[in-house]
């Protein structure tokens, strides 16, 4: 019999764990939360740093708009829409908001959602709707979902005349669910509701065309599977609401180039320190020297396959995936056997040294993997030891 991971071989990827600047003792399965930062990405990160602090009059003033359009034009082509569609923001949860509350919500009027929202955008949702007389509704969706179908069904049975928005993650944080976007999308367009996707997982894990999606907004990060420093991530505007979005903070709204709120109003925000935002281009170029997309990712899921009977072995628990639709390439959430583990993460990092996030889920305490390029084959074999040990 063969041992667990003995038919993956080496890894032709062992190369790319030195380009991170992670905790080589630690196997460190939570890139899906705070993301990691390449070697050469940092670096850059560093040298615009350096340059904000030699100049900072050049950098926030003469060639602000300049490199600006040079960050949107780069995440644009990465992102397949056109470079004004796009307004930087520091993270997925700001730029939500951003949208949240620019959107007109009346008394009466439904916000409708999935029950896999991220736990701060779910809090966001209530406290707007709370404060406007609107209903936040979540649709109960069993877990795991039969088909991409019976999730559409689902949506369009709780859709009425009082439906004014329709907002779903396009990769659920928690239960790493891949929601059938485009379908969905469509449902809140031929039902006159603004479409506002929560894509904090999706661009850089799988290859995100905004054109295609055919969101009224779309809010992504850049910092998780894109590589970048923290503080990157983006909002998208169609055509139609472009001009309907302002940011919290009302700053002088001319020094951006453009003719659109969301470039005019979101650009310029004073001094803020822009450098993770010009370091999103290296770390696209990053991606594509190590050509992600053709080598990672397939790599990665293919380590993920393979830790998935084991894990399931250990847990004694149902597989939350009936069919790869729901899948991540890189993601995978795992039900745990009934009982107390609140202590679970902690234990495991502290006795094990294996960094993974617990959720304690209304469905089911569950946690989730995201396997990355500088995750081999010893992780996951200590992850499944721990596992074993701290669920026997």
């Amino acid at each position: 019999m063969n041992k667990p991971f003995e038919g993956l071989g080496p890894s032709p990827l062992n190369h790319l764990k030195d380009q991170f600047l992670l905790d080589p003792e630690i196997a460190y399965f939570n890139h899906g939360a705070y993301g990691a930062c390449p070697r050469p990405v940092f670096e850059a990160y560093q040298r615009y740093q350096h340059e904000l602090e030699r100049e900072p009059a050049t950098l926030l003033y003469r060639e602000f708009t300049k490199r600006m359009e040079e960050a949107r034009g780069g995440l644009s082509l990465f992102l397949n829409c056109e470079s004004d569609q796009i307004a930087f923001v520091r993270n997925v949860t700001y730029g939500l908001n951003m949208v949240t509350q620019s959107l007109i919500i009346n008394e009466g009027d439904k916000v409708l959602a999935t029950e896999h929202e991220y736990g701060a955008v779910d809090r966001m949702w209530e406290t707007v709707c709370e404060e406007r007389g609107a209903d936040f509704v979540r649709i109960k969706m069993p877990l795991p979902l039969e088909s991409n179908s019976s999730a559409v069904e689902l949506l369009k049975a709780n859709i009425d005349p009082s439906v004014k928005i329709i907002t779903f993650p396009h990769i659920a944080p928690e239960t790493a669910q891949l929601f059938p976007i485009k379908e969905l999308t469509k449902i809140a367009r031929d039902a006159g509701a603004v479409s506002v996707i929560d894509g904090a997982h999706a661009p850089g894990q799988i290859k995100v065309n905004l054109k295609e999606i055919g969101a009224d907004f779309y809010v992504g990060n850049c910092h998780k599977w894109m590589l970048s420093p923290k503080g990157a991530g983006f909002v998208y505007a169609s055509r139609k609401y472009e001009n309907r979005i302002r940011p919290p903070a009302i700053s002088w709204g001319n020094i951006s180039e453009g003719t659109s709120s969301l470039l005019l109003e979101n650009d310029w925000q004073g001094t803020t320190d822009i450098s993770s935002i010009l370091a999103v281009q290296d770390a696209i170029n990053f991606l594509n020297k190590n050509k992600w997309f053709e080598t990672v990712v397939p790599r990665s899921n293919q380590l993920i396959k393979e830790f998935n009977e084991i894990t399931l072995s250990i847990t004694g628990m149902d597989d939350l995936y009936l069919h790869t639709d729901f899948q991540p390439p890189q993601m995978r959430s795992y039900l745990l056997p009934e009982g107390d583990h609140s202590s679970l993460h902690t234990e495991l990092f502290h006795r094990f040294k294996v960094d993974v996030p617990v959720f304690l889920h209304p469905k089911g305490s569950m946690f989730r993997i995201s396997v990355q390029a500088y995750n081999n084959e010893s992780d996951l074999e200590r992850l499944a030891k721990a596992l074993k040990e701290m669920l026997r």
